[in-house]
This record gives C-alpha cells, structure tokens and sequence, in this order.
C-alpha cells in the first residue's frame, strides 16, 4: 500500500504543489511531476553531484532528500538561472 501526501514548494520563486509517495525523492518530483528536467539523476548516490539544488538556500542533493522533507520550503534548480532559454545565465552558456 502506498502512503501520498500533498506537498507545497516554493520553486524557483513559484508556488507549486504535488502530491507525492513517501518514498519519492525530490529530484523526481522537480523532473517527473513539475517537468523541471534541468536537474540530473546521476549516480543516486549523492556522490556525482548532477541532482544538486539549493533549498532554503543550501545545497541539497535532489537524490538524497525525499520529496515530504522539502514540504513548505523554497527550491531553486538551474531554471532559476535564466528568465528563458533565449537569454542564458553565464554558467549555462558554458553547457
């Protein structure tokens, strides 16, 4: 039997909801739910680093972090870098 919640997240300064597995990580909502695909499953680990996003500020890896544990918290993803894809932030020009 799966247990859902419903969580609310502030994401890349927009408030977004979801309603989640227990079990389900962060990085899978950001990309599987909100279609935020800008942040990477690497190794699933949290070794590799490509799921890295800043929640509350402070870098968290998006594998590592269970979706519930984010409730009621700000999230910002590499998204949050560039207004839109035409005007790159530096950093992504770089990719």
């Amino acid at each position: 039997m799966s247990d859902t919640r419903a969580i609310t997240l502030t994401v890349n300064g927009e408030p977004r909801q979801a309603m989640v597995d227990v079990r389900t990580t962060l990085v899978d909502v950001l990309r599987d739910q909100l279609r935020l695909t800008g942040t990477h499953v690497g190794c699933e680990h949290g070794v590799c680093g490509a799921c890295t996003v800043l929640v509350d500020g402070e870098p968290v890896r998006g594998c590592l972090m269970l979706a519930v544990q984010a409730d009621g918290r700000g999230v910002e993803t590499v998204e949050s870098l560039a207004p839109d894809p035409a005007h790159l932030n530096p950093l992504q020009a770089e990719f």
